[in-house]
């Protein structure tokens, strides 16, 4: 285990948002011996309970806190904060996210993925290559399933051996907060705006996104689509600037694996199984891992996922992970020759660019009515658009009135607080109701 004594300067350390992350790098902090003083929304008799509460010096609510953070050392803060909150006004200190501070701690080689959209396919495929190379274990985590510091605190508490390679999806939010953190290989899988509550502009946006590239040693390797807008303003070393058009990507990939093998839907899984195979093969060198993944990977949860397909040719296809209009047109395009669609879209309002209906205009022909649901759904149904739809206030609704199409696709294009807890709660939803 390498042991990073740069930590050993922050003696009053804050952790702010006890969710996953921050009670993964609080129970990381507490086997460091580290004081700690928590931050969190709401009374403090309804936070997580904690089993080593010696170590923990204050617990404070949000809005009594702003002072107490002025005088910490370092902060680990929930990547769903922003650090230019006036809660940090006071706070002279690094501001970091747990993925940072498991990183003072690393003792393997790093992969790193972010985009906009197809994080979760494209690491969860590595991870099944990682799971057919025999020559070690991978952790697999960061925005998807286990947080680093779990890995961490794993390693050093003697519970698990190391790991042969650290594959994690990175969140721009989760970039935004890092320092020295810094990959083996990392790759940017596209980029189009999103997160207009945090971010202003595409260039905001992608500022975050290309931290990825921060601090990458002269033999790490970088790869990105050759077309991103912005990619001449952040030059980075060893570069792999990829052509994505289809004929090219079925051209290289034809050399490796059988395409049509694939068992994942849509030219997009095309591009990703690409990326998978370029940044595997940078990672490990191990193209038998990463075709044998190919004969097994079907995809992920509520990405594009074939729910059912009904003996009168219906396909219910639940792409519930959609949170951005990019994501839903990715979704039309994988479902392109099935049939007229019924498009499910709605969810909470983000408050800046919700209204981008005219995005489906190219799909005019394909999409045979929209059914809106959800807070932006009542929003969009009054625009006066000119395809098809209707309002629903719920999917329960939606189901009660039944469909009409070949295929049911539901590509929300917006976050799901408005009606779940979760993306994942509200694919579970749609599944069962598609399934009864």
């Amino acid at each position: 285990m390498i042991i990073n004594e740069s930590l050993n300067k922050y003696n009053k350390i804050a952790v702010v948002g006890l969710g996953v992350s921050g009670v993964s790098a609080l129970r990381l902090l507490a086997f460091l011996g580290k004081d700690i003083y928590l931050v969190n929304q709401g009374p403090v008799d309804k936070w997580p309970a904690f089993e080593d509460s010696t170590c923990i010096k204050a617990r404070l609510p949000q809005d009594e806190a702003a002072d107490m953070l002025g005088e910490m050392d370092l902060i680990i803060l929930s990547p769903g904060m922003s650090k230019e909150l006036p809660l940090f006004s006071k706070a002279s200190c690094p501001i970091w996210c747990e993925i940072e501070l498991a990183y003072k701690f690393a003792d393997a080689p790093i992969l790193g993925v972010t985009g906009t959209n197809g994080k979760t396919t494209v690491v969860s495929f590595l991870e099944e290559c990682g799971k057919q190379d025999p020559t070690g274990e991978y952790f697999v985590g960061g925005n998807i399933g286990t947080p680093f510091c779990d890995y961490i605190y794993e390693r050093m508490s003697g519970e698990r051996e190391p790991a042969q390679g650290i594959i994690l999806e990175l969140s721009s939010f989760q970039l935004n907060l890092i320092e020295e953190f810094q990959c083996d290989v990392a790759g940017i899988l596209n980029l189009t705006f999103s997160h207009g509550e945090r971010y202003d502009d595409l260039r905001s946006y992608a500022l975050d996104k290309f931290e990825i590239f921060k601090n990458m040693a002269n033999e790490g390797i970088g790869f990105l689509p050759n077309n991103l807008e912005v990619k001449n303003e952040f030059p980075i070393r060893n570069e792999h600037q990829l052509d994505l058009s289809i004929a090219k990507v079925k051209e290289e990939l034809s050399e490796v694996i059988d395409i049509d093998s694939l068992k994942i839907y849509g030219e997009h899984n095309l591009v990703n199984t690409y990326f998978v195979y370029l940044m595997w093969d940078a990672f490990t060198g191990n193209i038998k891992a990463f075709q044998n993944a190919c004969e097994v990977f079907s995809g992920v949860e509520y990405r594009l996922q074939m729910i059912r397909h009904t003996q009168e040719g219906r396909y219910f296809f639940n792409d519930a992970k959609s949170t951005n209009w990019e994501a839903t047109l990715t979704a039309l395009n994988g479902v392109k020759g099935l049939g007229e669609v019924e498009l499910i879209i709605g969810g909470q309002l983000r408050g800046h660019g919700d209204n981008q209906l005219e995005k489906l205009l190219p799909f005019k022909s394909q999409i045979k009515k929209i059914l809106f649901f959800g807070e932006s759904g009542k929003v969009l149904s009054e625009s006066n658009f000119e395809i098809e739809s209707e309002y629903f206030e719920n999917l329960d609704e939606i189901f009660k009135a039944g469909f009409s199409a070949s295929v049911v696709l539901f590509s929300p294009a917006f976050p799901s607080f408005d009606q779940y807890a979760n993306y994942v709660k509200r694919g579970e939803h749609f599944t069962k109701l598609a399934l009864t």
